[in-house]
């Protein structure tokens, strides 16, 4: 029988920081997206249960942990998953407060539908400290409102946005190949794919509210990490004089002006939508936030962008290194992909990219192996819980799903270490039931980029149709292949479980 264990976080993350502030500002938003950061600390004393510590045995020093923690979380995972899994439940003693529940798939059941867990109070006790920054989570009333009017109308968006896209397409036109770094132009067409989704058509143009996007994310990270050097019992005290508050409360201010400048839009055409179709901003100034609060709108657009656009440019970037990695899945899919556009007379609808079968199962190969977070799932405990096996989770806990050690099980996946751009593909075309589930937003016990049960991203739709659309431009347009000289796929930056695309990642590109 499966058994939950426990992993240390690092009270302080000492080298790798300066990493995570170089990637412009990545760590804030893993932590805040259906991905997050995988440990955070924990003070519920005795009530915790006791469980086997990850590579307890093996390491038996605690620095050492930590140190394989920041360095090779994807490694710890997959070992000490791989260990508990096969052994009957043990208890050791954790030696720290700074600990999460790993929880195994076996243990999963109830957690999908219970409302005792709180994605929003982890990131206020680990890591946004909302407090401070007003980084945080949508509250429940704006997710509503996202899932009962902004994913039913993703279809009229979609000749919208492949309009925006190809209008600021940058990238240009090569006759011959051109090594070129993507993730600067994946960014900034994510940036503005979001911002016309979130904010406004105006917004989707306006270089300036992009800027704002995502240097605000930038400086909140650099201050928070200030701000965490301090003991928390001082940071109420000290949290005004922290090196970055001043950048930070800027780029804040700056953001509320942009958004003061909508709203008075909106009034002026008397609460008519500023958008066709309607944004998210003009359903929520109709709804929770109708009241015309700025400073409440401004925190909902900063949260939609620290949670939206890193995850959706690194699941893209990371499907062009696999395009170039495995170039024979090109012909195919761009072969289904003319396909679709001779079927629909040019003009692909949300449907039409629900059909690609095989874009969707590349996709969803690449976030199996590359994913942004190798957890998902993360969660405070609101109030008491008990596993299916008996096992009490104490209120202030916290957990976990170890989702890049679930990926590489074999008895889940076959071959589970090798890329197959068309796992999914295959499983969907065994039966009509199993064409129904595998798609890349399907939440299920093996479908945990997205978290699971009533916890998973309620994103995820809009995901899927603005990377769907990004990605077949790129194949359409171009060729793409691997530098002279580069034999196997280039490594991720990995740290703290944290997954993310190398910025000076370089890939040949060449015009069609």
């Amino acid at each position: 029988m499966a058994v939950p264990f426990e992993i240390y976080y690092p009270a302080v993350r000492a080298k790798l920081q300066q990493n995570a502030i170089a990637v412009a500002g990545w760590t804030l938003l893993s932590a805040v997206t259906l991905a997050a950061l995988l440990i955070w600390s924990l003070a519920v004393g005795n009530r915790m249960p006791k469980l086997p510590i990850a590579m307890g045995e093996e390491l038996p020093n605690q620095q050492e942990r930590i140190d394989m923690f920041i360095k090779d979380t994807r490694n710890l995972l997959i070992r000490s998953y791989n260990k508990v899994k096969q052994t009957p439940p043990r208890r050791q003693q954790s030696k720290t407060d700074s600990t999460n529940i790993m929880i195994p798939l076996d243990l999963l059941l109830g957690l999908g539908s219970t409302k005792s867990l709180s994605f929003g109070a982890f990131l206020e006790e680990e890591f946004s400290m909302k407090r401070y920054t007003k980084v945080g989570n949508l509250d429940d009333k704006q997710i509503a409102i996202l899932n009962r009017k902004l994913n039913p109308s993703l279809n009229e968006y979609v000749p919208v946005l492949v309009k925006l896209i190809r209008h600021h397409w940058s990238l240009g036109d090569f006759e011959g190949p051109a090594t070129v770094k993507p993730w600067s132009h994946v960014m900034r067409q994510v940036s503005r794919i979001s911002a016309r989704i979130f904010h406004s058509s105006d917004a989707a143009e306006d270089d300036h509210w992009l800027d704002i996007a995502s240097e605000h994310v930038h400086s909140t990270v650099v201050w928070t990490e200030n701000l965490k050097k301090w003991p928390a019992m001082l940071r109420p005290w000290v949290y005004r004089f922290v090196q970055g508050r001043g950048i930070m409360t800027q780029r804040f201010n700056e953001a509320e002006a942009v958004v003061a400048q909508t709203l008075s839009k909106r009034k002026a055409r008397k609460g008519d939508h500023l958008s066709n179709p309607p944004s998210l901003l003009d359903y929520l100034a109709e709804g929770e936030l109708g009241g015309g609060d700025v400073e409440a709108h401004t925190v909902a657009q900063i949260n939609l962008c620290v949670a939206a656009i890193q995850s959706m440019a690194s699941t893209v970037t990371q499907c062009l290194m696999d395009l170039a990695t495995y170039p024979h899945y090109l012909p195919e899919l761009r072969e289904e992909i003319s396909s679709m556009l001779v079927q629909k007379n040019g003009a692909l609808d949300r449907q039409s990219l629900a059909d690609m079968m095989k874009l969707d199962s590349f996709i969803k190969e690449t976030q199996r192996l590359n994913p942004p977070d190798l957890a998902s799932f993360q969660r405070k405990v609101m109030s008491d819980i008990t596993l299916s096996n008996g096992l009490r989770i104490p209120k202030g806990a916290r957990i976990a799903l170890p989702t890049g050690a679930i990926n590489m099980d074999s008895q889940l996946f076959v071959d589970p270490e090798t890329f197959d751009g068309f796992r999914y593909y295959k499983v969907r075309m065994e039966s009509e039931e199993a064409r129904k589930s595998s798609q890349m937003v399907t939440v299920g016990k093996k479908d945990l980029t997205w978290g699971y049960g009533r916890h998973a991203c309620p994103g995820r739709y809009v995901a899927e149709v603005a990377m769907k659309l990004l990605i077949i431009e790129y194949i359409v347009r171009y060729d793409i292949s691997l530098p002279d000289g580069i034999k196997e796929r280039p490594k991720n930056i990995e740290f703290e479980g944290l997954v993310i695309p190398d910025p000076n990642w370089e890939l040949v590109f060449q015009s069609r």
